[in-house]
């Protein structure tokens, strides 16, 4: 039980980070580098968890991904609009396959979500080599049956990855902060 409340306090440290876009560069680097070096020390940690485990802590972040979504977007709403908002990093961050549904923007460029829906939790190991492909290193990254977390980083940007199953299908979402 330990280490399942460590997988969601880590988990929850790297969706947090994406709440930090209001904050001095120094102070969100310095967050990053926390939250990295957090998740790192839970990958490590977590290899002899059973799947039940890993499920209880993505469920957790899959429930918490719309507050996760208000706090860094400081209140912005996420549109169902169909399209990636305005100034997403597309040529940066690119997005795995599916049918985009729609984002939303912080202030002054601070950062962006985008949600996708995929055919599978599966397309989360795509989307992940997608994001090394073009040269974001993985600082952590967790996957299971029904939802997947990853956070990823390159010299521009900070992204933080979820895969979740609804009754609606499967939806990624992109947190995405400039570093």
């Amino acid at each position: 039980m330990r280490t399942s409340r460590t997988l969601i306090a880590a988990v929850t440290a790297g969706i947090a980070l994406a709440g930090l876009t209001g904050c001095s560069a120094d102070a969100v680097r310095q967050a990053t580098d926390l939250g990295s070096s957090v998740a790192s020390n839970v990958s490590e940690t977590v290899q002899g968890i059973d799947g039940g485990a890993i499920q209880d802590g993505m469920s957790s972040v899959a429930g918490g991904i719309d507050g996760a979504l208000d706090t860094a977007l400081k209140g912005t709403g996420v549109t169902s609009d169909g399209k990636v908002p305005d100034g997403f990093p597309t040529a940066q961050v690119p997005l795995v396959d599916g049918t985009v549904l729609g984002g939303g923007s912080g202030p002054d460029g601070s950062g962006w979500v985008a949600q996708v829906r995929v055919a599978s939790v599966d397309d989360f190991t795509v989307a992940a080599q997608r994001l090394a492909d073009a040269g974001y290193t993985e600082s952590a990254k967790r996957a299971d049956a029904s939802s997947a977390f990853g956070m990823f980083r390159s010299d521009a940007y900070r992204v933080v990855l979820t895969f979740s199953q609804t009754g609606d299908g499967v939806t990624a979402t992109y947190i995405v902060t400039p570093r």
